[in-house]
């Protein structure tokens, strides 16, 4: 089962994250992933609620790298 689906896969492509959807990624790999979409969803404004709006668009791809 691919770690994402093509949902998620499309929302990454918005956030400039290039990934192919294999089933083994590393931690590395997760990590990665994790920081590329804060740092995207970060470069938003607050004052207009869409920091909050991509945190909860987003949510399932940081549920799926799981970074600990």
């Amino acid at each position: 089962m691919e770690l994402f689906n093509n949902k998620e896969l499309e929302l990454l492509r918005k956030a400039g994250v290039n990934v192919e959807n294999k089933q083994d990624f590393t931690n590395d790999d997760k990590k990665y992933i994790f920081r590329q979409v804060s740092e995207f969803i970060m470069s938003h404004s607050s004052k207009n609620g869409d920091i909050g709006r991509l945190q909860n668009e987003y949510d399932s791809i940081f549920r799926a790298v799981n970074v600990k």
